[in-house]
């Protein structure tokens, strides 16, 4: 088992240099924003380094199976009854907590943990070595412990009354039918000479004894238990093990409550797995049932004010890189004039270029622009929000991303109509040649041929959506062409993929269905549905 860490008297100096990061983050985010990087000024601060003790639970849980065996083949300790195999696990659990093999598994464990333990997930871990075995004999319940039991076909006498004589001893005589006589050749009565007059012979089932012996005992009287192999017991073999439960807990009732407000934000988890906090496991206590490992956290916490061109900023930071949890919206003001330009470049062409370049003076807006030409709108947000957590108020994230779109579309709508235009000529050459060409006739003769002419349908609307989608993609390229001429070069070599359709995208459907249904029409050989179609309008 290892050591427990050894807890400084005092924190160490890099608890009191948060407000240092916190300012190098705050001037990476306003850089390029308007402002720079070394206008960013740490007026005041002060910090405490706040201590929050925690502690892994770990509980020790008996897990019991049983197993029967015939006859009396005790394993383990014997015991008087299944209860008795409780009170034992009772009485281990106490010797297992301080068992050293036992707080070793459970610590080697917690080690493999990225966090060292602290704000570990719920945990369970078997433990094999405390095995233990466990028996009880019991009488076996049928023989009652007597290796055997009673008959109950001939009531323990060993034998049954004759069922060939009904126990008489004799039968009647099959010569004479129990008459004594017999007609003789000459016509009188004579003495039966197989009875000797009597009527009747010895029973030769019995042998004249009445009784026979029974078959079911075979004339013992008792049978022998099957049960418990004519042991008389059987063997109730109790296998025990336990495994610990272990439950990380912050001790809340000894942390202020504006500290507890600032871990549940952070994130208890994130206190050691983030490095926002320095973590000590302090020792191991065994209680009772239980294990008890305590742990230690520092946590610095400030209270500072930056100054940015003359205007103060108070700001709470946390945790050892400096995270800055809360402070006033430093950039909104700074790209505000890169916003007007966007929302003027939205409502027309007019100083188009002059417009893009005010704009794209500004880091943040020169991402927007960027996510935007590859990703949907909720996507460039959910990534603005993460590189700028704090100093951007979300009235002007989302005021920036929507006039960035709208500049967008409204700088490539020319380039989109082109390539809407362009589009929907492609999509009708490909629609002409397939209905007015030889293509679609063969193929119908080869879906007739294979019993599918009823789906013929369906490659016919396959032609339509490629059409589509060779209209959306011109749509695209040459708006992603008409903004090549605008975007800066470094804006252009971020953004890999292209810009979105905007509505010419919608438009495209209903052109490329118009152009496809058009040249389906005016085909040679017009396809069943139009035939279908046009037989119902009559």
């Amino acid at each position: 088992m290892s050591e427990p860490d050894k807890v400084p008297q005092q924190p160490d100096e890099i608890h009191f240099q948060i407000c240092q990061r916190a300012a190098e983050t705050l001037g990476r985010l306003v850089d390029g924003n308007g402002l720079k990087a070394d206008q960013v000024r740490l007026s005041r601060h002060e910090t405490l380094v706040h201590q929050v003790p925690g502690y892994i639970h770990v509980e020790l849980k008996p897990d019991i199976s049983k197993k029967q065996y015939k006859g009396n083949v005790p394993r383990g300790k014997v015991l008087g009854g299944a209860d008795g195999v409780h009170m034992e696990a009772a009485g281990l659990v106490r010797d297992f907590v301080k068992d050293i093999n036992v707080i070793t598994q459970v610590v080697q464990e917690i080690k493999k943990d990225e966090g060292k333990g602290f704000g570990m997930e719920n945990f369970t871990v078997p433990l094999p070595a405390t095995a233990k075995e466990f028996s009880v004999v019991e009488k076996c319940l049928k023989c009652n412990g007597n290796q055997f039991y009673q008959c109950v076909r001939c009531h323990s006498q060993g034998h049954v009354p004759c069922q060939g004589c009904n126990a008489q001893g004799y039968a009647p005589c099959p010569q004479c039918h129990g008459s004594g006589q017999y007609q003789q050749p000459g016509g009188g009565q004579g003495p039966c000479n197989r009875c000797n007059a009597q009527g009747r012979i010895q029973c030769l089932q019995c042998n004249g004894q009445r009784n026979m012996k029974c078959g079911a005992c075979n004339g013992q009287g008792r049978i022998d238990c099957t049960e418990c192999d004519r042991s008389g017991f059987w063997t109730n073999v109790y296998q025990l093990a336990f495994h610990a439960d272990g439950e990380f807990v912050i001790d809340r009732q000894q942390v202020p409550p504006d500290v507890l407000a600032v871990i549940d934000t952070l994130g208890v988890r994130n206190l050691a797995t983030k490095g926002l906090a320095q973590i000590f496991r302090t020792g191991v206590e065994s209680k009772e049932k239980f294990i008890t490992i305590p742990y230690l956290a520092f946590l610095p916490i400030a209270q500072a004010e930056f100054t940015i061109e003359g205007k103060p900023y108070p700001a709470m930071i946390a945790g050892l890189p400096g995270r800055i949890m809360s402070i006033q919206p430093v950039l909104d003001t700074a790209i505000k004039p890169g916003i007007n330009a966007l929302y003027k470049l939205s409502k027309g062409p007019m100083a188009a270029q002059a417009l893009v370049d005010q704009a794209c003076r500004f880091r943040l807006i020169r991402q927007v622009l960027t996510g935007l030409s590859k990703q949907s709108k909720n996507q460039v947000y959910k990534a603005l929000t993460a590189e700028y957590p704090v100093g951007l108020s979300d009235k002007y994230a989302k005021a920036t991303i929507r006039y960035a779109n709208d500049a967008v579309l409204a700088i490539g709508r020319g380039p989109r109509l082109k390539g809407l235009l362009a589009g929907t000529a492609g999509a009708a050459l490909l629609a002409a040649i397939y209905f007015m060409g030889p293509v679609r006739p063969q193929l119908l003769q080869s879906m007739i041929q294979s019993g599918h002419k009823n789906h013929m349908f369906l490659p016919d609307l396959a032609v339509w959506g490629l059409g589509y989608l060779a209209a959306l993609y011109a749509i695209k390229f040459l708006a992603a062409g008409g903004l090549k001429k605008f975007l800066p070069d470094d804006v252009q070599s971020e953004a890999k993929g292209l810009p979105s359709a905007g509505e010419h995208g919608l438009y495209a459907i209903g052109a490329t269905l118009a152009v496809w249904a058009a040249m389906a029409f005016a085909a040679p050989v017009k396809p069943e549905w139009i035939l279908s179609l046009l037989s119902m309008s009559r």
